[in-house]
């Protein structure tokens, strides 16, 4: 009886298939995220110098500036946590109308408020405020054109969130100085309404003066 060979035939262990260099298809929304998040607390912090500085010379200057603050501190804290695209939608509404009022209070002057026809003009704070905001609806928009918005942020893109942070609070910190007049003194054309707060020069468009400088000028309605 001859022995016939016995083959064992081996089940090859299939292999992980190679990185296509794409890795986790919501890590690219949460980097977006991270970094709209954080342009958001860092133009409220502005606006909390703003409402400190500002503030003084109006009750309304106060509100307008802390409500704003408030607001896009809290709309950052939640968005690097959890961003559904409800919440995307209100972030970019609500930034959009603060950099629309913005434009108007620069170009024509705003319609109605103590500033109503007087043209402000742009400086540091305001400005990088105003582009710091306009991030935010433009990350904001492009998010929720993709689809729901990425939870966990910050836990999905540590490394860009960390990088994010520390130019955030950098611009930040470089408003708030300015904000508080630190980069400036007082020179002809400009009013003094404390220490450190500088009013600006003469509107362009209007013979009356304004209030304290600003992110946002000085004005009740930025």
């Amino acid at each position: 009886m001859s022995a016939e060979p016995r083959w064992n035939v081996i089940t090859p262990t299939p292999r992980p298939a190679p990185a296509s260099g794409r890795g986790d298809p919501d890590q690219n929304p949460a980097r977006v995220l991270s970094v709209i998040a954080l342009a958001s607390i860092a133009a409220g912090a502005i606006n909390i110098a703003a409402a400190a500085t500002v503030g003084r010379t109006s009750a309304e200057n106060l509100a307008f500036f802390a409500v704003v603050a408030a607001a896009q501190i809290i709309w950052g804290a939640v968005a690097l946590v959890r961003a559904p695209r409800w919440w995307l939608a209100l972030g970019a509404a609500g930034n959009l109308v603060v950099v629309a009022t913005w434009m108007v209070s620069r170009t024509v002057g705003l319609p109605a408020g103590v500033y109503a026809g007087i043209t402000l003009p742009i400086r540091f704070p305001d400005g990088l405020a105003t582009v710091l905001e306009a991030v935010v609806v433009a990350g904001a928009a492009a998010l929720m054109i993709r689809g729901q918005g990425p939870a966990r942020s910050a836990a999905r893109s540590p490394r860009v969130t960390a990088a994010a942070a520390v130019v955030a609070g950098v611009l930040a910190l470089s408003g708030i100085l300015a904000q508080a007049g630190v980069f400036s003194s007082s020179s002809a054309g400009s009013q003094q309404y404390g220490p450190g707060v500088n009013g600006p020069a003469t509107p362009a468009g209007g013979g009356g003066t304004s209030g304290g400088g600003t992110s946002g000028g000085g004005i009740p309605g930025y």
